[in-house]
């Protein structure tokens, strides 16, 4: 009989957040170096479909807060982001083997408006880019998740390979991958035969699930950028892989954070 228990993630493979969740124990105040938290002045909220795992709509958070001298020589910002979910309802009646979620989320050298289909993203690069990114990486991840070799993140793992060397992606530009770093965070992990999935804690300001620091950034050119969410749902490595590239599910979601007073609340999502 299929069932579902779900609980937050506590797995010791799990990567929280860069040197750990450390954070005022009062939660009444964030400075701009404190990793555990941000203190964002500005921060944008879009909720996308995450099916058939999710019935319900997720929602991923992206912020940042700036300094004018983050180093004492330059501009700096402080980049955070985080998933919540409205309702933890999901669907366990689809797992049919060990998968792991994970949640990418890439900032720099993009700029436009996101508008349109795959949450946005096709307005910044068109349709036929937003199709090959995912094609692009269906197919890496399923020749990692085949290939026998050791992994622990599978989309973690392919991004740091397009970093070292960037795909070739028609109609895309070769900007897509053009940036230091991609941080990754797994936040749904799935049991099979017991049909269990355990959900990574909705983040917040308070709670945010990667913070990370951008060299020479202002506020206003990082509020002109726009982040691309990448979503993930591929086999563990003690997974059966699926039998093509499409059994891979990847979601791109494209966001601003215009300067301004942050819009969205993860309250709603705790």
């Amino acid at each position: 009989m299929a069932y579902s228990v779900v609980g937050w993630l506590t797995r010791p493979w799990m990567l929280i957040l860069a040197l750990g969740l450390l954070q005022p124990s009062s939660a009444q105040f964030c400075s701009f170096w404190t990793l555990g938290c941000i203190d964002a002045l500005a921060q944008v909220a879009v909720p996308f479909d995450f099916s058939p795992l999710f019935a319900d709509p997720i929602t991923l958070f992206y912020s940042f807060d700036s300094s004018k001298f983050g180093k004492g020589d330059g501009p700096m910002t402080k980049t955070a982001f985080w998933l919540g979910y409205k309702n933890h309802n999901v669907n366990p009646n689809i797992i049919e083997t060990n998968t792991t979620s994970e949640v990418a989320l890439r900032v720099g050298n993009l700029t436009g408006t996101p508008a349109g289909g795959n949450n946005g993203c096709d307005g910044i690069w068109g349709e036929k880019c937003s199709h090959n990114i995912k094609t692009a990486l269906q197919q890496s991840i399923f020749n990692l998740v085949t290939s026998h070799k050791y992994y622990s993140q599978p989309l973690a793992t392919v991004l740091n390979e397009y970093l070292i060397d960037q795909p070739d992606l028609e109609e895309c530009g070769p900007h897509v991958f053009d940036v230091a770093a991609i941080p990754v965070q797994d936040f749904a992990y799935e049991e099979f035969p017991s049909r269990e999935v355990t959900i990574m804690k909705p983040g917040s300001g308070y709670h945010p699930w990667q913070v990370w620091y951008l060299d020479d950034m202002t506020d206003a050119k990082q509020a002109s950028q726009v982040a691309v969410g990448i979503i993930s749902r591929a086999p563990c490595l003690n997974g059966i892989p699926p039998l093509s590239p499409d059994g891979i599910q990847i979601e791109l979601v494209c966001l601003q954070a215009p300067q301004g007073p942050p819009t969205g609340s993860s309250k709603d999502h705790d």
